[in-house]
Parts: structure tokens; C-alpha cells; sequence
């Protein structure tokens, strides 16, 4: 029985090892962005992109958590999916891929930006945040370009920057290990119980 039970435990902790590698093979940070336009009016739109070279190492860029006063209308180009009232993914297949989603400026937007990235290769993915006015023929006043930028490169820690007139950028923790660790003992002491209740006793003998 204690073999057994050994034995049993061993393979469910491998097991878990072995999904939590998996998901975490491809994981890169999840970043909380509040980007404050406090001091502009009017509106305009607010422009995610999602860049590489050709040869970049595969990478996603999922978007969830939105708040803020968004407008109906959304623009992606390239390999973008999704709305801003579930989640948008934006994935690095082209060279270029943006979401223009409008927005009324004068308060604060936020949402959190998970990344993965495929690990080897040389190329890595950068993405943007913007500002655009309502004729989509610049940025904003006081912005020349990103207010915000991510660079993900393949085996290396990403690179977060972040313009505080406009956006401040925080990193989300990453869920402890234990809780994962004690939920996979628990379904295993839970899968022995109803093993043993399965087993009657031989009463013939």
C-alpha cells in the first residue's frame, strides 16, 4: 500500500510538473497599464500595435480588463481578434498589427497585457501604445509616438518602458507556485479515497 501510495503521488507530481512546463514554456510578463488623458479632450484612439521582423520568434499579445471610456469603434489590422468587452489577442504572424480603438479622452483607461513568446531565435516582437487624434492623422498633443513600449526578445527579460506624463505601467504577479502544488496533492488524496472505497473486501477467504 505505502509503495503503491509512493508511487502515486510520484506520477501526479510529475504530471504537474510537467503542465506547469508547458505553460510556462512560452510565458513572458503580464502587465497592468493605466494610461491617463487627463489632459486632453475630445476624441480620438487609442492605438495598440504588435510589430516583428520577418523570422520573429512566435509571440501573442492578449488583452484583457479593459476600462475606460471606450467608443464602438475598432480598427485592427493584421492578426488581431477579439473586443475590447472579452479580451483581444494580437498575435505577430505579419509585420505589422494594430487595433485603433476609439476613445472620449479626459480620464483614465486601463487593461492588463499578458505576453508569450516562443523561446530560441534571435527576433523579437515590440509592442506600442499610442494616442491618435479623431482624424487619424497624428498623435495627440504632447506625444510624438508610444506612450508605452514592450520589447520581447526570445530568452531574455522583457524590456518595459513607459512615458509617466501619460501611462504608468506596473507588473502583475505571477501566481505562486504552492496553491498549485497543494490542489494537485489534494485531487491525488482524492483519487486514493475513491480507489480504496472501489475495493471491497474478499470476505470468502
Amino acid at each position: 500500500m505505502i509503495k503503491y501510495l509512493t508511487s502515486f503521488f510520484t506520477r501526479t507530481l510529475l504530471a504537474l510538473a510537467l503542465a506547469g512546463g508547458a505553460n510556462t514554456a512560452f510565458a513572458g510578463p503580464t502587465i497592468h497599464f493605466t494610461v491617463d488623458t487627463t489632459s486632453l479632450t475630445g476624441t480620438g484612439y487609442l492605438d495598440l500595435t504588435f510589430a516583428a521582423l520577418a523570422g520573429a520568434a512566435p509571440a501573442t499579445a492578449t488583452l484583457t480588463h479593459f476600462t475606460g471610456a471606450f467608443g464602438a469603434t475598432a480598427l485592427p489590422t493584421g492578426d488581431v481578434g477579439g473586443d475590447i468587452g472579452a479580451a483581444v489577442t494580437l498575435g505577430n504572424g505579419q509585420t505589422f498589427n494594430e487595433l485603433l480603438q476609439a476613445v472620449t479622452f479626459g480620464g483614465l483607461f486601463s487593461f492588463d497585457a499578458a505576453f508569450d513568446i516562443a523561446p530560441g531565435g534571435t527576433i523579437g516582437t515590440g509592442f506600442g501604445i499610442a494616442l491618435v487624434n479623431a482624424a487619424l492623422d497624428n498623435y495627440v498633443p504632447g506625444t510624438t509616438g508610444n506612450v508605452a513600449s514592450i520589447d520581447l526578445m526570445p530568452g531574455a527579460p522583457a524590456t518595459v518602458w513607459a512615458d509617466t506624463a501619460f501611462v504608468t505601467a506596473t507588473k502583475v504577479p505571477e501566481p505562486a507556485s504552492l496553491p498549485l502544488f497543494a490542489t494537485g496533492c489534494v485531487l491525488a488524496a482524492l483519487a486514493l479515497r475513491r480507489r480504496n472505497r472501489g475495493q471491497s473486501p474478499n470476505l470468502g477467504n
